[in-house]
């Protein structure tokens, strides 16, 4: 794969570089996928040898430095995360259109920012450069995303994503009455079944959005997330997934944001002013999100009669 998208790039570095002398130190070409911020970075350093013109050192060095930095940005993007089994890298095998369009992507990425330092009369140039993982990201704007240059109406759901959506889990938490036995009563009260968190918004208004709390659970981070449920024993129902968004607002907003911190998701303005929060119960080995019987109950009673608002992508989802 990378013999097949990185070459683009490579020829436009080479380019460059006949006119600017590149010095680079490990660490100095640095790549991110930053999820809150929904984009993916990229870091260029350059410098270039004196030639008595200060402003053509400068122009040199620019150009370096932002020719490494869309190195370092299509390098991390090949990595940026689909769902639990496909990967950008993956999906730029489907074709060459889709090897195009990312490719094209990544030599428009905007310049964030630049900063120069001289050192006895060398330039030394650093840019930030990035490319928006969705069009209304909340740190970069852009008409142009990776999730619209990605044929994402295209792809089917994970083979192990539970087919069957949730409508009503069976009454699994109900309170059954515990077997006779010749226990004390006293050891009878110690046997009560653990607290269950519950999801919590003000019941006398709409809902307006969802925050899955991880709870400090290892989730990788991904475009297509998938919320399941249980459903009976050694049985599972999809709540969320790509397939409960509207393709238009996938198209502008994604399927999902991402939060740090419970506090930061919660504030998010998209999700409007009664927010749900949900605990989650579990992720799988798959990197599906589980969250607990009650809590897609309560999903999806405040998303009847019209208040769909996870049709929306009305959702976040945070790390704790």
């Amino acid at each position: 794969m990378k013999t097949k998208f990185i070459p683009a790039v490579v020829i436009f570095i080479a380019s460059s570089l006949i006119f600017a002398q590149i010095v680079l130190a490990e660490g100095e070409t640095k790549g991110e996928i930053n999820w809150v911020g929904g984009y993916v970075s990229g870091i260029g350093q350059a410098t270039a040898t004196p030639s008595g013109n200060k402003v053509k050192d400068r122009l040199k060095a620019q150009r370096a430095a932002e020719v490494l930095a869309l190195r370092a940005i299509a390098e991390t993007t090949q990595g940026v995360r689909i769902d639990g089994e496909t990967v950008v890298k993956d999906m730029m095998l489907m074709g060459d259109v889709v090897r195009a369009r990312v490719e094209g992507l990544v030599k428009g990425a905007i310049k964030y920012k630049s900063n120069v330092e001289w050192d006895e009369g060398s330039p030394l140039v650093t840019v930030e450069m990035r490319i928006c993982l969705t069009p209304n990201a909340p740190e970069c704007k852009s008409n142009s995303s990776l999730l619209s240059a990605l044929p994402i109406e295209q792809k089917k759901e994970p083979q192990y994503v539970p087919v069957e959506k949730y409508h009503d889990v069976p009454e699994l938490t109900k309170n059954k009455e515990l077997p006779p036995t010749t226990v004390s009563p006293k050891v009878e009260e110690k046997a009560v079944a653990p607290k269950i968190e519950v999801p919590k918004y003000d019941t006398s208004k709409p809902v307006t959005g969802v925050v899955v709390s991880l709870g400090g659970r290892f989730f990788e981070r991904e475009l297509l997330p998938v919320i399941i449920t249980e459903a009976g024993e050694n049985n599972r129902m999809t709540v969320y997934s790509a397939k409960s968004v509207n393709p238009n607002v996938i198209r502008s907003y994604g399927v999902v944001r991402y939060a740090d911190s419970l506090e930061q998701a919660v504030k998010n303005p998209y999700l409007g002013n009664n927010v749900m929060v949900v605990p989650a119960s579990e992720v799988t080995k798959e990197n599906m999100i589980g969250i607990r019987p009650e809590s897609a109950k309560a999903i999806g009673e405040t998303t009847r009669y019209g208040n769909n608002y996870l049709s929306e992508a009305k959702v976040v989802i945070s790390s704790n």
